[in-house]
């Protein structure tokens, strides 16, 4: 049947499938494509996914710090393309739990601004992180104020190790501020050496992420429940239970209604981790359109794949 599917949406016209069967038809065509890894596969055929799939972020640095590495990727032409490496200095090892154990997290990061003019002590400027992340909270693991910066304006550091962030030289911080858009950009650290994805775990995740959008957007809770992992925890420290709870009220609510839900410039890409466990982090935007209540905005899933399945593991 995907075959047949696939076959007719790109051999046949698009429009000739709306005026032949109607957009009733088309829709439940292109819903079953969706939610096939088959398909997946073939759109990604040509793409590199060794960080990940990208829709929007295409910006990405890398830093090992085993290594003590920070590597600059561009994507051009369906793949990331390595354009710099900079030398850095970063915190102790092992992954950061706590304000001041002086330890760099390793995880997935965003750049959330330039903080001009610091103390001279971080040089010129600095990149601010967005440690902690939601998957960091959820593991109540704190701190803050993770930057990338640059080494002291006067006089020399005293020591080879930082209270967490990653520091390089001067000249290449000014250089780095020129080389990516820092607003689009993910920020991937590492303890020992890089967590990849391939192209079955992320043609896997896209169906996952599609079959998950049809039971929700068709109220069918009996089959949404079953996307969650025992051990999920919600963004507002809902357990399991708390959540389903809730989710099955609104689904009650929303029997004799119309439900539209729409996902948008997605981004997945495997989570660092300690542990070296297949969790990946899924960030796109989400449009929702019921009679009762319209939202649009960022949505933020951490998923686990154990043992060939999926399971929603933290969601915001």
């Amino acid at each position: 049947m995907i075959i047949f599917l696939t076959t007719l949406l790109y051999s046949y016209n698009l429009v000739d499938i709306y005026r032949f069967e109607g957009k009733e038809v088309l829709s439940k065509h292109i819903e079953k494509l969706l939610a096939n890894e088959q398909y997946w596969l073939k759109y990604l055929s040509n793409k590199d996914v060794r960080f990940g799939y990208f829709e929007t972020n295409k910006d990405l640095l890398v830093c090992v710090k085993k290594e003590k590495v920070l590597k600059v990727f561009k994507w051009k032409k369906n793949s990331f393309k390595l354009i710099d490496s900079f030398n850095v200095l970063t915190g102790l090892n092992g992954d950061k739990k706590k304000e001041g154990d002086l330890k760099t997290p390793v995880g997935v990061y965003t750049l959330l601004s330039i903080i001009k003019n610091p103390d001279p002590f971080y040089g010129p400027f600095a990149f601010e992180t967005s440690y902690p992340n939601l998957y960091d909270r959820i593991h109540q693991k704190d701190g803050h104020g993770i930057w990338i910066h640059g080494v002291p304006l006067k006089g020399k550091r005293d020591s080879n190790n930082t209270k967490g962030c990653i520091v390089m030289q001067n000249d290449k911080l000014k250089k780095l501020r020129n080389e990516i858009v820092y607003k689009n950009c993910f920020l991937l650290i590492a303890e020992n050496s890089v967590l990849t994805a391939t192209k079955k775990e992320i043609a896997q995740i896209l169906s996952f992420i599609y079959r998950w959008r049809n039971a929700w957007k068709n109220n069918d809770f009996k089959r949404y429940k079953m996307f969650y992992d025992s051990e999920f925890m919600r963004s507002d420290g809902k357990s399991l239970k708390k959540f389903l709870e809730y989710k099955k009220r609104v689904f009650e609510s929303k029997k004799n209604q119309k439900v539209e839900i729409f996902f948008s410039d997605i981004n997945i890409i495997p989570y660092q981790n300690i542990n070296n466990e297949k969790i990946f982090r899924i960030n796109m935007l989400e449009k929702y359109l019921s009679r009762t209540y319209q939202f649009e905005g960022n949505k933020e899933l951490y998923v686990k794949i154990t043992d060939n399945d999926i399971k929603i593991i933290v969601e915001k």
